[in-house]
């Protein structure tokens, strides 16, 4: 077995250390990033400005000049959700009734996606969904007939509905009556 010299092993573990250096920056970034995203998102400035807590919130349409969200599609309206799963269960409904596309999709405070409906698979019954943090599973008398149940991975987290507003100016009015049809609110039983 052949041993290192004095300089090859001070090259060795200084590459070692780089490895490990650059492996633990790697995995904290893949952490925290998405996390630093989200903690903006649920509690930022925009957050408090359009009191989305616990309740449904209608950014007004996206312009040449929206920023809030890097690329902004000026195609869709946007309605949101901040909700927090601490003190219980929360319920979120829609009934958009549009004849084109609009979703509604969960992201965890992590910023992983962990539900979506959109208009094809809602097949033109409203969306009801009683949210759950994932240690604490209602009884089965709370859920309100007709809710799909969906465990959230995280206690908080952002809904996002999304709806398709190729001619806003033209379909103003059916298009905001449909996006306000969002509900986000504390479940107090059926």
């Amino acid at each position: 077995m052949k041993h290192l010299s004095a300089t090859q092993r001070l090259w060795f573990y200084r590459g070692l250390t780089l490895l490990v250096t650059a492996l633990l920056a790697h995995l904290l970034t893949i952490w925290a990033v998405p996390r630093l995203i989200m903690r903006v998102v649920l509690h930022g400035p925009m957050a408090q400005s359009l009191n989305m807590h616990n309740q449904a919130a209608f950014p007004p349409p996206v312009t040449a000049q929206s920023r809030a969200v890097v690329m902004p599609s000026p195609d869709l309206l946007y309605s949101v959700c901040v909700y927090d799963l601490s003190q219980g269960a929360m319920r979120v409904r829609a009934a958009p009734q549009l004849p084109s596309y609009w979703s509604i999709a969960l992201y965890s405070a992590n910023s992983d996606n962990f539900f979506v409906r959109n208009d094809r698979q809602a097949a033109g019954k409203p969306v009801d969904v009683w949210l759950v943090p994932a240690n604490g599973a209602p009884a089965q008398d709370a859920v309100p007939a007709g809710a799909e149940v969906v465990v959230s991975p995280s206690k908080t987290g952002f809904l996002l509905m999304r709806v398709l507003a190729s001619d806003y100016q033209a379909d103003q009015s059916m298009l905001e009556t449909a996006r306000r049809t969002l509900r986000c609110e504390a479940a107090h039983g059926p």
